[in-house]
């Protein structure tokens, strides 16, 4: 089963998060892409394995095309992944210690 790279993202993760996704592997044969890629994402420092995915709610829809008989999304050539509408770890955090500290006031 494949897993999305993209931190906070837990498409792969679950069975039922991945019914209709597609995961797609990093371009490693454009060097210069898989950096593009590894930008987008956030994770400076990461380097992907040959089996390290993104998944498709990371790309614009004009970013697939669609074989004919299977209707099975592929990734257009030189496609970036540009949504990440993903919680942010410390944002939750933040709020976590905003509840503990309200209801510990109530006494």
């Amino acid at each position: 089963m494949s897993i999305c790279a993209v931190l906070g993202c837990n498409n792969g993760k679950r069975k039922e998060n991945c019914r209709a996704k597609t995961f797609f592997r990093f371009p490693f044969r454009y060097p210069a892409l898989v950096e593009i890629w590894i930008k987008a994402i956030g994770r400076e420092h990461f380097r992907p394995a040959p089996s390290s995915t993104l998944c498709s709610d990371h790309f614009e829809e004009s970013c697939f095309v669609y074989q004919q008989f299977t209707n099975r999304r592929q990734l257009k050539p030189g496609s970036i992944p540009t949504i990440f509408n993903v919680p942010d770890p410390k944002s939750k955090r933040e709020v976590n210690d905003t509840c503990e500290a309200s209801s510990s006031k109530e006494t």
